[in-house]
C-alpha cells in the first residue's frame, strides 16, 4: 500500500527518489498510515538521523558521567573531533530542517525535503562510517584498566 501511494505522489513530484532506493535507506515500507505519507516520510528519516546525531554529540562532548562515553572520547584525535562536528552541524541542520517542514506542512517543500535529505544521507552516512569503525576498534582494544581511570579521573 506504501508503495502504490508512494509512486502517485512521484507522478505529482517527479524529484522524489525511487521507492526502492528511499525503502532501503529508511525503511518506508513500515509505514502504518498514508493519509500523510511525505510527512512519514520525513519522520523516518528523522529516525534514521536521531541515533546518528546521538552518537556524533556524545564523541564531541561526552558525558562524564558515562564510562562508554569517556572510553570512546579519547579514541579521537582533536582534528577528528573537528571533523566530527563538522558532519554534526551539517546533519543536525537537516535534521532540524525536518521541523521547520513540519511547521510549513506543504507536500511540494516535504518533495523537496526529501529528496535533499536523501542525497545528504548518501553523502553522509560515507563520512560517518570510517567513525563508526573508529568507536567499535576502539573497544576491540586492550587498555589497561589505571589507563582508564587516570583519564576518567
Amino acid at each position: 500500500m506504501v508503495k502504490e501511494e508512494y509512486e502517485k505522489l512521484k507522478k505529482e513530484y517527479p524529484i522524489l527518489p525511487d521507492y526502492n532506493r528511499l525503502n532501503h535507506e529508511f525503511e518506508i515500507s513500515t509505514i502504518e498510515n498514508t493519509d500523510f505519507l511525505l510527512r512519514e516520510i520525513k519522520r523516518k528519516i528523522g529516525e534514521k538521523f536521531e541515533p546518528l546525531l546521538d552518537l556524533l554529540e556524545h564523541i564531541i562532548t561526552p558525558d562524564t558521567n558515562s564510562f562508554s562515553d569517556m572510553y570512546e572520547c579519547r579514541c579521537y584525535t582533536n582534528g577528528e573531533k573537528k571533523i566530527v562536528i563538522d558532519i554534526f552541524r551539517h546533519l543536525m541542520e537537516q535534521y532540524r530542517s525536518l521541523l521547520e517542514t513540519d511547521l510549513i506542512a506543504d507536500d511540494k517543500v516535504d518533495a523537496e525535503t526529501i529528496r535533499k535529505l536523501y542525497d545528504i544521507w548518501l553523502q553522509e552516512k560515507k563520512q560517518i562510517l570510517p567513525y563508526l569503525k573508529k568507536i567499535r576498534e576502539c573497544w576491540q582494544k586492550h587498555v589497561e584498566i589505571k589507563e582508564v581511570l587516570e583519564y576518567l579521573g
